[in-house]
């Protein structure tokens, strides 16, 4: 009876271990499968973090060219007759350098938001053409300030300016 006894504990305790092993495997597997769900969640929630910095980044880049452009609208509008729109007129060629910085920087920001998911795609598409037309009017502001070319100047300047206002709107 002895042996039979010891015999019935020996299982007893093997049956216990294989049952407890088998739990700690299963709660293992369950935990490993909702830790996974839960870090996808998480990439999802990053990438639209970082969509939404792109486009803050960008706001505050179109908010430079407002500036920029209130600049170039405000040399238009001086007074004084020494203030020629031509390419020795200083005040005109660092506002032409701002332009140029503000939409490289814009550039490089439409890039880095092709390059994220959906929704970033789909708002840089949607501001592609704006902006493509933006550095358009650029160059020829660029070549107007070199001719001296004033009156082309003035147009260019409001063109910009319902482009950029055009930009805004759409963020």
């Amino acid at each position: 009876i002895r042996d039979s006894v010891g015999t019935l504990m020996k299982m007893i305790k093997s049956t216990a271990l294989a049952l407890t092993i088998f739990h700690l495997f299963l709660i293992m597997f369950f935990a490993g499968t909702v830790q996974a769900q839960v870090q996808n969640k998480d990439q999802d929630g990053i990438k639209n973090k970082i969509c939404s910095q792109l486009v803050k980044k960008f706001q505050i880049r179109i908010k430079g060219l407002k500036k920029v452009h209130k600049g170039m609208y405000n040399a238009i509008s001086s007074s004084l007759p020494l203030d020629r729109i031509d390419r020795y007129n200083r005040h005109v060629n660092i506002l032409d350098g701002n332009l140029n910085r503000e939409i490289k920087l814009i550039k490089g920001l439409l890039e880095k938001i092709q390059h994220q998911d959906k929704k970033c795609k789909d708002i840089a598409e949607r501001l592609s053409p704006d902006i493509n037309k933006v550095y358009e009017i650029r160059t020829s502001v660029h070549e107007a300030i070199f001719n001296s070319n004033t009156s082309n100047y003035k147009k260019l300047v409001e063109k910009l300016g319902s482009q950029v206002q055009s930009i805004s709107d759409k963020l």
